[in-house]
């Protein structure tokens, strides 16, 4: 058992550390001054970090080399995804630097045709259009198996009815992966899925929806939308989105880690610093236990989650240990940031600082991508069934 990380990934980390220390910090600071709830880069600031990332060898790291990206395994991309995450460019929504496959489920490498590649996966993949998923409903959350959308064959295609909401900044998409019904006889096995072009007649983004965190949603009508079976992705619409959750799960652990990584770090400077009644606040034990709270929580998620990334390299069967990391991941960063701003006491309630932004934005990961509730369900269901950690 070997807990060493190899030489190249060191390599590659101390670059991501580089880069976010000398060219994401200061932008960071200079956006938070303009905006705290910034939602979007400047596309020349946008542009000139997007070039030095790829200059890096950074970007899109877990695309496979045959459609243009190095294909680095789990464990690199992980290694990455904490560095990325310590600054607030790289947790940003609609402008990411890093990893634009971080919403490219494995199927689409294999399910799409050659049409849908050169239209859509090959330009998400460089970076050129933005893509959203558009899959919960008002009925259909987290039990995604509820979706109502529907999609009719008929002599010319598909015709689509239902509603979707909480797609993510979908009036900003250049399309969307859209989640349907297409047999309902057939339960799972009978969902479809669509890539819709933005702006499709009957495909209309009713309303903004303002959420918790700075990247708000969107709630989506589709009325007799007509759809062709060029648009349909191949295979069951069911294991095209589940395929890559469990991949997700890692990636957004350690975009956790690298979050309470940062905040404690600017929480433990600040209690050295910070003087009351004579001494600083680092000399106080309760000052102190939630910091060493802290750090003993990060790094048991951070290794959590690594033997996770290891496993599915390894071909091993993760959906166990998946949804653990789910839960602990987001809820230990939740926990982490609150102690944070305790100990900066008012300070930690501006927006001069982004522990109150990723605050808010780790409490919606508690509920996006599979709420708690449902992770522990999974993990009970496979303890009942004999499974042991």
């Amino acid at each position: 058992m070997d807990f060493m990380i190899p030489e190249e990934t060191k390599m590659m980390q101390e670059s991501a550390r580089r880069f976010v220390t000398h060219e994401c910090l200061p932008v960071e600071q200079e956006m938070m001054r303009m905006d705290p709830d910034w939602t979007e880069l400047p596309a020349d600031i946008f542009g000139r970090l997007r070039a030095k990332v790829k200059e890096l060898g950074l970007w899109a790291l877990d695309v496979p080399t045959e459609y243009g990206g190095p294909g680095l395994d789990s464990i690199n991309c992980c290694i990455v995804a904490e560095e990325n995450s310590k600054t607030i460019i790289g947790t940003s929504h609609y402008t990411p630097l890093w990893t634009p496959a971080n919403m490219i489920f494995p199927h689409l490498y294999t399910n799409t045709s050659d049409y849908q590649k050169e239209k859509y996966l090959y330009p998400l993949i460089r970076g050129e259009k933005h893509m959203a998923l558009a899959n919960t409903e008002p009925e259909a959350g987290a039990d995604a198996a509820a979706i109502q959308t529907t999609a009719t064959r008929d002599d010319d295609g598909w015709l689509v009815n239902g509603t979707k909401r909480f797609c993510t900044m979908g009036d900003r998409a250049d399309f969307f992966l859209l989640t349907t019904v297409t047999d309902k006889s057939q339960g799972r096995a009978g969902h479809t899925v669509f890539i819709m072009d933005a702006g499709t007649p009957g495909f209309n983004v009713e309303r903004i929806i303002p959420v918790l965190r700075p990247q708000y949603s969107t709630e989506i009508s589709i009325v007799d939308c007509r759809v062709s079976d060029e648009q349909r992705v191949d295979g069951s619409g069911w294991d095209i989105l589940q395929g890559g959750l469990s991949k997700l799960r890692f990636f957004m652990a350690m975009a956790c880690v690298g979050r309470a990584v940062r905040s404690l770090d600017l929480a433990t400077n600040y209690a050295q610093q910070r003087v009351t009644f004579g001494q600083p606040i680092a000399a106080r034990q309760a000052i102190q236990w939630m910091l060493v709270d802290s750090a003993v929580e990060i790094h048991l998620t951070r290794l959590l989650a690594l033997e996770g990334a290891w496993k599915l390299d390894q071909g091993v069967d993760v959906r166990d240990i998946a949804p653990m990391v789910k839960v602990y991941s987001t809820e230990m960063a939740y926990r982490v940031l609150d102690k944070c701003i305790q100990v900066f006491g008012g300070l930690g309630l501006t927006k001069d600082l982004p522990l109150e932004r990723w605050y808010r934005e780790v409490r919606v990961m508690r509920i996006t991508e599979g709420p708690s509730e449902i992770q522990r369900m999974l993990i009970a269901r496979s303890l009942m069934k004999g499974w042991r950690p």
